[in-house]
């Protein structure tokens, strides 16, 4: 890079600079687990085509036009209708944000509230691209421990109340309590109703992240925190990415009227992604869309337990991993004595790679995990995959 934008970079570029993100493109013959992206077959092109059509024969130039940023029309009032029928949620169009994927609304939520020097907590680990946001925009990220049951809320507060000794406050606890990204695990209902009564009692905001709610394929349904909770103390993240298609680009955030309309005069381009938005209004309001939310379950429950029987048949002993109800994510704890971070370009020799643990961290833990992605592979790289995985691993013991 040339020297001279050593001095051109804000204090966000030099963070950026310093960023890693692997490319979405596999080397020829490498099995990659490392990004969850949706099944490539199971994108509905044909259907999408077929809206494009509907839109066409239906004069729906409107779809092709500047839009109000908050509803109430089109894809805001079909995803309020849906969270009312499947999650219980009394969210009006005038409640819902759409955004370019669920990382685009989080990422306005953190221009509008964090400052630099700010605290906020995370899940511990968290998805990276959370605290990538969090780390750009100057803010002091504070993991909170995630077990088998979610984020513990007793973590929480013990969290608040050793800043509070500092003279701080946390701006806002971000987790993903269904199908946890990168753990794959779920909150428990004692803790999100536990994680509610701290909102309430200790002012606490929290940004919950429910990107694969969707796609539980066992385990009995739980209700969201922002069910549970008292309205204002949590805002309620989506995407469309993971249940129609990435390239589409549609998220969303769900919280109070007033609190949204001002979020929406936050971002740069405050306007809607119309015609994609259009696209899909059309997809959930036929019904179509529930009916690939069931094939997508399908999918994905079959993929899931194809990796853990792989890993069940491949691993030696001493590793132990979870095994999720839902989303796309399996968390692998390795052996004693053996290091992700060291170990990964030996496995991409051997034409297998995965994400380190220590992604997920932001004090540098998580050397002794890493996480695997089924969502995006055929069965047959799955078993061959973590066949060449676990060689790599017994030979590192």
């Amino acid at each position: 890079m040339d020297e001279r934008w050593n001095e051109r970079w804000s204090r966000r570029g030099k963070i950026a600079a310093n960023m890693n993100r692997p490319s979405r493109t596999a080397a020829e013959g490498m099995i990659s687990f490392v990004y969850g992206d949706p099944d490539p077959d199971s994108l509905p092109l044909e259907q999408m085509a077929r809206a494009a059509d509907v839109l066409a024969e239906n004069n729906r130039r409107d779809a092709l036009s500047y839009a109000n940023p908050v509803g109430p029309d089109g894809l805001s009032l079909a995803l309020a209708n849906k969270l009312h029928e499947d999650y219980g949620l009394d969210v009006t169009a005038e409640q819902v944000l759409l955004s370019l994927g669920a990382a685009s609304g989080l990422g306005l939520v953190v221009d509008m509230l964090v400052d630099p020097g700010d605290v906020v907590l995370a899940d511990a680990p968290a998805w990276m691209g959370a605290t990538g946001m969090f780390r750009l925009a100057g803010a002091e990220v504070v993991g909170v421990e995630v077990d088998d049951e979610g984020v513990n809320p007793d973590r929480v507060l013990e969290a608040i109340d050793r800043l509070a000794a500092e003279g701080k406050a946390p701006k806002f606890l971000y987790t993903i309590p269904t199908f946890q990204n990168p753990s794959g695990v779920e909150l428990s209902l004692e803790r999100r109703e536990k994680l509610a009564e701290i909102a309430q009692d200790k002012g606490l905001l929290i940004l919950e992240d429910d990107a694969y709610i969707d796609l539980r394929f066992s385990g009995e349904p739980k209700p969201t925190i922002f069910g549970i909770a008292e309205p204002g103390t949590v805002l309620l993240f989506g995407t469309l990415s993971k249940t129609i298609a990435a390239g589409m680009r549609l998220g969303w955030c769900a919280g109070p009227a007033d609190i949204i309309a001002v979020l929406s005069r936050g971002r740069t381009d405050s306007l809607r992604n119309t015609y994609t938005a259009a696209l899909a209004e059309w997809f959930i309001t036929t019904g179509q869309h529930r009916d690939h939310i069931a094939e997508l379950r399908n999918i994905y429950s079959t993929k899931c337990s194809q990796m853990l029987t792989a890993l069940e048949r491949e691993m030696p002993e001493g590793a132990s991993w979870t095994s999720p109800n839902g989303g796309f994510f399996i968390w692998v704890t390795l052996p004693d004595g053996v290091d992700a971070l060291d170990l990964q370009p030996i496995a991409q020799e051997n034409l297998v790679d995965y994400i380190p643990g220590t992604s997920f961290y932001s004090d540098g833990s998580g050397r002794n995990a890493l996480r695997l992605s089924f969502s995006a592979v055929t069965e047959e790289q799955i078993d061959t995959g973590i066949a060449r995985l676990a060689k790599v691993i017994r030979e590192a013991m």
